[in-house]
């Protein structure tokens, strides 16, 4: 699996740990209604809508309420595999966060349970 793919596969698990998990629905709960857009590179765009909590992997992308930027696909992994600080890869300009800061915040909470999680099983 290329990191494309891992991305892609950490993304849809993050939406899904958002809907079904109790933890995820209660800080899925403070999302604003709206799309956020996670880039990683000029080629991997995952549109996730928001409606009422409830997180839904899209089609379009345009009109997004918040834009989670990474430079490159390799940033992307770091990130949502905890092996760089979303603030590092900001600050080393791998990472740029736009639009709605709560929608972003809640996001990095959201993908931060799933790597935690993932984390957790892989010890045991």
């Amino acid at each position: 699996m290329d990191v494309k793919d891992r991305i892609r596969e950490r993304i849809a698990k993050t939406v899904e740990t958002a809907n079904a998990d109790p933890e995820g629905k209660k800080i899925a709960a403070k999302l604003p209604d709206g799309k956020l857009v996670v880039e990683a590179g000029e080629d991997l765009v995952i549109p996730i809508l928001v409606r009422g909590g409830t997180l839904t992997l899209a089609d379009d992308p345009s009109h997004p309420k918040a834009v989670c930027r990474f430079s490159d696909a390799g940033a992307a992994w770091a990130v949502l595999s905890g092996t760089l600080s979303p603030y590092a890869a900001t600050v080393h300009r791998q990472l740029d966060q736009q639009g709605l800061s709560p929608m972003n915040e809640t996001f990095e909470k959201l993908w931060t349970l799933v790597r935690k999680r993932d984390s957790d099983l892989r010890e045991v």
